[in-house]
Parts: structure tokens; C-alpha cells; sequence
């Protein structure tokens, strides 16, 4: 036991291996073990937690502990004064050590530190100045509605962005991180995790984790990324995406669809009882939103509840009225939760829906039809930047075509643009850079008599304004949709290219985002340069 607790400064790979060869590894399930509440009450609720351990039964004169931590093996003589017993440690996997901790404890998420002798029951007494001003920069960035903020260490200090209506707001003078505080900064952060999955010590590779505020009465959830970034020097590029959970409902008619698109949309989800429902787009088109209102409308037009199962990874949207299951990866397969898995349990529990979070892949799009073909409605999303490379790249998956085709409902694609302020917006001239990319048709349209072109106001005016957020009042979603026919899919079966794919979808009535997010410029709502921006236009 001394040669592992010796063992501080070794690697983690080799620390595993260490204690395997010295028969201190425990593999079995301790959820299938049935713990007896005696041998539970020798470790209290608050020590199970702090050193991350479960009590199993008492091997004579010893008590059999299992944890996932090398640092409790660091401070096992602590660990025995406090309980009092003599113990004996073994190491068990992580995912184990967490379902039993939820299932015997009812503890559902806990900190991974790497001091655990100096640890309080408070987690965040940590209340140093740099904590604080990274607390104040998250709460800053919640009040202002940012869906991201980027922290990028440099030579100086730390590029600090806000994403905000689609847009990146400089605001590295306001928090004026130095360079020298850029480790501290990412450590700080990732202690906050508390799904367990960040490691300050991983800084070679990317990281990820999760973790949870509170904004006034809204919750916060928050998702965690890291990135190396130069050469060996432990820095780190880190993402933190903000996914409030303020328990609104958004419903069909609020997400900015045209009046005629709901109408199909609306008529298409009233007439399938079984099929797949995707939406397509890149991240932060706002897909997710817009599958669980259609979801929603769903839920409406059966007037009763309805049991509705998501498969998700991560889950975006909590709602409590769904079975939501998140989907969890662990080295050992008996302790992994797949998507498969939770289809199977998912299809013996009297589903009426199904959501499954991303098709990425000819394993996530299996499970998908698999829910489709038993008699359900799937809701899922694709990253593909519009319907016809959706479809491409859902026919280039080594699937069955015709199986995919036949489950296929409707593909909605979308982006979300900057709706502009009517208050500071001003009076917009076509530059000749737009001008070149315009056809002549669209030229003429945006150039007619009656139609006044908007654009955002100057910064200065934008900072005066009390009614918008940096020249926007918000943001409204673009689309462009496919609802599937048996004459689409026929034609679909053996046509790949993207060409021919397009002339398909014009023979029914497919019109594209670029060409309705001209319409939304014409009438003034939206500037053109971000439609050019967001959209893009394809030759």
C-alpha cells in the first residue's frame, strides 16, 4: 500500500497499472453488489462524497473501500482516523464509483480535486480575487444573453470574446486578464466542473466538462471546452457555452418561420404518425430549440400527454415532463450507456416520441430509423449546412438508402440572423462588393423604388440605444425546408449529386434560405451583409 501511496508524481497510465499488477483493482458493478445499509453507515454521506469512496463489506478485521481517486490512496491514514476503522483501498472505475455514489448516497454530482487534505464541505469557498472576477465575467456574460464566451491566452493577457446575437464582442479590456494569470484562469475554470470529466492536468489535449450557475432565478447550464494551443507550454484556448434553462416553452409560431413554411410544417407533423423529423445546420442555428417546439406542437394536437423518451449528448434543453437520458461512455462496456441501450429500454417503455439528440454518424442514424420503423416519431439533428448537403451526406452514410428514405418525413435546414434595432438602424447603400454577388433579378428587387434598405447603426450609437444589444433587438430563424413524397424519394434512390439533387428539389417548390433571407433584407428587418454573413450565397 506504501508503494502506491509513494507513488504521487507518476503518471496516471502507470499508476493504473501499478495497482492492477498489485491485485488492487476492483471490476465488478458495485450497483449489482446490494450494499447492506450496515456497511453503508460505517462511511458517512459527507466522507463518501469529500474522498469519492463506497464501502463495500468488512474482510475480517477490514473494512473494503472502493474509489476512483489516486489521491484517496494518498490520504488513506486520514481516511482511516475519520472513519476510525482500518480500511483496505482499491481502485475502481470512475462511471462505477459515480452510479454507486448516486445510487447508495443519493449524491448526483461531486468535485474531483487533487487536495483533498485540505478540502471543506464547500466546495467554492475559493473566493480569491481572480475566481471572483471570473465569476463576475460569467454573470456579466448571462445578463447580456451571450451564447458563448471565448478566453484565448496571448504574449499580453487573454483575448476575451462574448458571442452575442451571432456576433463576437471584444471585451478584453474590461477584464483585463494579464498573461501571467492564463493558467490560473483555465484551472480555475475547469475546477468548476462538475461532471467529472475535466483534468487540469490534461493540457496537451483537448478537454471538456460541465458545470452549473444561477442568473437571478434562471439556471444556467454550462458546457466546458479546452483546446492546446502553441507549442509545449500548457496554455489553453477555452469555449464556455451558455444554455439557460429558463423553462419557457417556444413554440412553433415563435421561432420565425414565414407564415407559409408553418403551414406545411404544422400540416406535415399532423399528417405523420411515424418518421424522421430533422433538423440540419451548424452549431448555434438554434436546431435544438426548434425540434422541441415541434415536439411541443405535437404534444398540443394530441390534446393529452404523451410519453416522450430523448437520447441525448449532452442534454440541451431540460425538460422535466420528457424522460430524458443522457447518454454515458465508459472504458468498460457493462457500465456504458449507449444510445442503442437506452433505444432498447426506450422502445419497452411505452414510448409515444423520440428524440434523439445528432445523427452523426451510420451508428447514430441506424438508431434513429430503428425508433422510426417500430412506429414512432424521431426528432434529430444533422450538422449540414442545408437541406440538399443534408441529404447528400445522409445517402453517403453506409445505411440502406431505401430505409432512410422511406423513414424520412421532413428536413427543415435553418440559420438564425440579427433581427435589426427600428430604433438606431439607419438607411443602408448597396456597396459594390454586394453588388457582385447579386443577380440581376435580385439586384433589381433590392434596388426598386419602394424598398429601403437597413443597416446597423454606428458603435456609438449602438452603445446610446436602450432598446436593443449592439444594433439588434434579437435574433429570428431563416429556413429552408423538404417535406419527402414518394415521387421525391423515387427520384432520391439513385441521384447523388448535388446538382441533381437541387433539380429534384425545385420541381417541389424548395426555396432556399439565401433566397428568403433576401426577403427579410428587402423588407428592412435584416441587414444584407448579415444575410451574406450567416447564409451565404452558393453558385
Amino acid at each position: 500500500m506504501n508503494k502506491v501511496a509513494d507513488s504521487e508524481n507518476l503518471s496516471e497510465e502507470y499508476f493504473l497499472g501499478k495497482v492492477r499488477k498489485m491485485g488492487l483493482y476492483f471490476e465488478t458493478d458495485l450497483c449489482d453488489l446490494k450494499i447492506s445499509p450496515d456497511i453503508l453507515k460505517k462511511v458517512p454521506k459527507t466522507l463518501a462524497s469529500k474522498y469519492h469512496i463506497v464501502p463495500t463489506f468488512l474482510d475480517r478485521d477490514h473494512l473494503l473501500v472502493v474509489t476512483d481517486s489516486e489521491q484517496a490512496f494518498m490520504n488513506i491514514s486520514q481516511i482511516q482516523k475519520q472513519l476510525d476503522i482500518p480500511i483496505k483501498l482499491l481502485l475502481g472505475e470512475e462511471d462505477n464509483i459515480k452510479m454507486a455514489l448516486s445510487l447508495y448516497y443519493k449524491i448526483q454530482g461531486y468535485h474531483q480535486t487533487n487536495d483533498f487534505s485540505n478540502m471543506t464541505e464547500d466546495l467554492e469557498a475559493d473566493n480569491t480575487p481572480l475566481r471572483r472576477k471570473i465569476n463576475e465575467m460569467i454573470q456579466n456574460a448571462a445578463r447580456d444573453k451571450t451564447s458563448d464566451i471565448h478566453l484565448l491566452p496571448y504574449s499580453q493577457g487573454v483575448y476575451t470574446q462574448f458571442r452575442i446575437n451571432g456576433h463576437l464582442i471584444d471585451v478584453t479590456e474590461e477584464y483585463a486578464f494579464k498573461a501571467s494569470e492564463a493558467m490560473n484562469i483555465i484551472n480555475i475554470i475547469k475546477g468548476m466542473d462538475t461532471s467529472r470529466t475535466a483534468d487540469a492536468s490534461k493540457i496537451t489535449l483537448p478537454d471538456g466538462g460541465s458545470f452549473m450557475i444561477r442568473h437571478g432565478d434562471i439556471q444556467i447550464d454550462i458546457r466546458m471546452a479546452t483546446v492546446p494551443i502553441g507549442n509545449a507550454d500548457g496554455l489553453q484556448k477555452v469555449n464556455l457555452r451558455l444554455l439557460p434553462q429558463n423553462h419557457k416553452i417556444v413554440k412553433l409560431d415563435a421561432i420565425g418561420y414565414p407564415k407559409t413554411d408553418l403551414e406545411v410544417i404544422k400540416r406535415t407533423l399532423y399528417k405523420s404518425a411515424t418518421g424522421l423529423f430533422l433538423n440540419s445546420g451548424p452549431t448555434g442555428a438554434g436546431k435544438t430549440t426548434s425540434l422541441y417546439a415541434q415536439m411541443y406542437h405535437v404534444v398540443d394536437m394530441a390534446s393529452e400527454p404523451l410519453n416522450i423518451i430523448t437520447i441525448d449528448n449532452p442534454i440541451e434543453i431540460r425538460e422535466e415532463r420528457f424522460t430524458q437520458v443522457q447518454v454515458r461512455e465508459a472504458s468498460t462496456e457493462n457500465l456504458s450507456l449507449t444510445p442503442p441501450k437506452i433505444l432498447k429500454v426506450g422502445l419497452r417503455s411505452d414510448p409515444d416520441m423520440f428524440l434523439y439528440n445528432e445523427i452523426r454518424d451510420a451508428k447514430d442514424a441506424m438508431v434513429a430509423i430503428e425508433a422510426s420503423t417500430t412506429g414512432h416519431r424521431v426528432f434529430s439533428t444533422v450538422h449540414a449546412s442545408n437541406c440538399i448537403k443534408t441529404i447528400t451526406r445522409l445517402l453517403d452514410l453506409n445505411i440502406s438508402k431505401t430505409s432512410l428514405l422511406a423513414e424520412l418525413r421532413m428536413i427543415i435546414s435553418q440559420r438564425l440572423v440579427g433581427v435589426l434595432c427600428p430604433n438606431c438602424s439607419e438607411k443602408h447603400i448597396l456597396t459594390e462588393a454586394e453588388k457582385s454577388i447579386l443577380s440581376k433579378e435580385e439586384l433589381i428587387m433590392l434596388t426598386a423604388p419602394t424598398v429601403e434598405l437597413r443597416e446597423r447603426s454606428s458603435l456609438e450609437a449602438q452603445k446610446s440605444c436602450k432598446q436593443c444589444n449592439h444594433g439588434f433587438e434579437g435574433r429570428t430563424a431563416v429556413d429552408e425546408y423538404v417535406v419527402f413524397d414518394m415521387e421525391l424519394r423515387d427520384a432520391l434512390l439513385n441521384q447523388k449529386s448535388f446538382s441533381q439533387i437541387e433539380t429534384i428539389l425545385k420541381t417541389h417548390s424548395f426555396k432556399s434560405m439565401w433566397d428568403k433571407g433576401l426577403e427579410m433584407v428587402k423588407s428592412g428587418r435584416v441587414e444584407l451583409k448579415e444575410v451574406i454573413r450567416v447564409i451565404g450565397k452558393e453558385d
